[in-house]
């Protein structure tokens, strides 16, 4: 799967069950400790957000806000876009995310990419204030 690579321009950010309470950096993540991540890849000038999920046992605790908020240094007001599943707008809009934007073309090809495969996706531009959660 090309696309599950992992480019060294990315941003990831993680959320981990710990039982182990181990720090060190010799320390390895096994993959069932992962609750929660999102991914932040660039696109020319730009940057997509993408691949955010959180584990459907651990929904409605607040870890993706909780992420939203570690990756907020790495949202850039005007040039951070993402595609949101139509019931995820109202979340995105509390980051400051809007979908009331004109979307660069390197964002809008990408966009008709998804939505040419039968993919129902809303486009939002992050809009750089603060969030509102």
């Amino acid at each position: 799967m090309p696309y599950a690579r992992i480019s060294h321009k990315e941003h990831i950010a993680l959320l981990i069950n710990d039982d182990r309470h181990t720090s060190s950096p010799e320390s390895s993540i096994e993959l069932e400790q992962i609750v929660a991540g999102i991914r932040l890849r660039p696109v020319g000038e730009f940057s997509l957000l993408i691949g955010m999920l959180v584990c459907p046992e651990q929904r409605g605790k607040g870890l993706g806000h909780q992420l939203m908020r570690g990756i907020a240094d790495k949202l850039i007001s005007n040039k951070t876009y993402l595609f949101a599943l139509p019931h995820l707008v109202e979340f995105y809009r509390k980051h400051n995310f809007s979908n009331d934007i004109q979307a660069p073309n390197d964002i809008a090809q990408l966009y008709e990419k998804y939505t040419r495969q039968g993919k129902e996706l809303v486009v939002m531009g992050y809009q750089g204030k603060e969030s509102i959660v």
